[in-house]
């Protein structure tokens, strides 16, 4: 498949989704960031979060079906694309002194990264003024995971991960706490108990702190990576997706983290989320990204997508049957990351490092081809 192609099956698999038989399991169902998908190799050989969808929900998506082969591996895409399912992890199965499965610490997310939420809870839910989009919490209330990880147990997970192979970078996220340090003073101790025992990178993630000294912390600590996501570049839209954090943080106050970080973290390694698809204007994103991209912020667009348990259960995204507008905000993405030397491929931890949720990677791949 040359670039355009690959690009063109990693928008439709994140917006459009699959149906598996009924029989597979369809991954996690709550928790931050993108639920509700299993990770399959693309033929490019990156991994791809794809959204399962089943009934009313796969017709309204037009989600093709994804259909298992005498390999259990190697799967069928839409009559035709053969795809790999990334398997479960054998680290999955074990269980700390505690009784605790080490499923229920960390997770691995595409193909490379070990991910966990520290803090499986956010003041916004407290307060009723949550991300719509949201499902932070769920996890925990169904007992898929805990409250809170402690640094002996992220350890000890990541150990046995890498023992496996199957880990190369660590991301560390949190939902915000009552606390003024908003969740970074407890990723500074897994940070600092990490560096006691590897040198794997490690991405973070957390709302912009008022602290300005706290990311020249986190980075002193060993992190390698930050995010700190703004949600969408629409103003009108982050005040109506993202009240709570529309009210936090104002967009000055991205801005002037993200230019804070690129004094201790490299081009590239800075990032943030921009969402598609909640009805934003998209000459706004672009603009963002053409900003971010000059000074060496990488934007992470990425369609949103509903999940059970939010506020957006039933939503369905501006980008369902429009899959033109899509590819094409996407090739002006690659454009934006291409024309600054922003290979989300060179960046060391963290979501932007996975890409199994976003086409960035794509973007730019068809850009480097088409622009050469």
């Amino acid at each position: 498949m040359d670039g355009e192609e690959l690009l063109r099956l990693k928008v439709r698999l994140l917006t459009e989704g699959a149906s598996l038989p009924e029989s597979q399991w369809k991954g996690r169902t709550g928790g931050a960031g993108p639920v509700g998908g299993r990770y399959f190799v693309l033929p490019n050989g990156r991994p791809c979060g794809i959204p399962i969808r089943q009934g009313e929900i796969a017709k309204k998506f037009k989600s093709a079906t994804l259909e298992p082969t005498d390999d259990p591996n190697i799967w069928i895409y839409d009559n035709k694309i053969e795809l790999k399912m990334v398997p479960k992890p054998k680290f999955y199965d074990l269980t700390t002194d505690e009784g605790i499965p080490y499923h229920k610490i960390a997770l691995l997310h595409g193909t490379r990264t070990l991910a966990t939420t520290v803090y499986q809870a956010c003041r916004y839910w407290t307060h009723g003024t949550q991300c719509k989009f949201c499902t932070i919490p769920t996890s925990h209330m169904s007992g898929d995971t805990v409250l809170e990880k402690t640094p002996e147990q992220i350890v000890e997970v990541l150990r046995a991960a890498e023992r496996e192979g199957v880990a190369e970078d660590v991301l560390l996220t949190t939902g915000t706490p009552e606390t003024p340090d908003v969740g970074i003073d407890p990723l500074m101790l897994i940070i600092e108990a990490i560096r006691e025992t590897s040198n794997i990178p490690i991405g973070i993630q957390f709302e912009p702190p008022v602290a300005k000294d706290m990311i020249r912390d986190v980075a002193n600590a060993g992190a390698n990576a930050v995010g700190m996501h703004i949600e969408s570049a629409d103003e009108s839209i982050r005040e109506e997706m993202c009240p709570g954090k529309f009210q936090y943080g104002p967009l000055d106050l991205y801005r002037r983290s993200w230019q804070h970080a690129l004094d201790f973290f490299e081009r590239g390694n800075v990032s943030t989320f921009l969402l598609h698809g909640l009805g934003e204007d998209p000459g706004q994103t672009l603009a963002l990204a053409e900003e971010l991209a000059e000074v060496g912020v990488l934007p992470v667009v990425t369609p949103v997508r509903p999940s059970r348990g939010s506020q957006l259960a039933d939503y369905i995204p501006t980008y369902v049957d429009d899959i033109e507008s899509s590819i094409n905000l996407y090739q002006s993405i690659g454009t934006i990351l291409y024309k600054n030397d922003l290979n989300p491929e060179n960046t060391v931890a963290g979501c932007h490092r996975c890409g199994g949720c976003t086409p960035n990677q794509e973007a730019y791949d068809w850009a480097a081809q088409t622009q050469k």
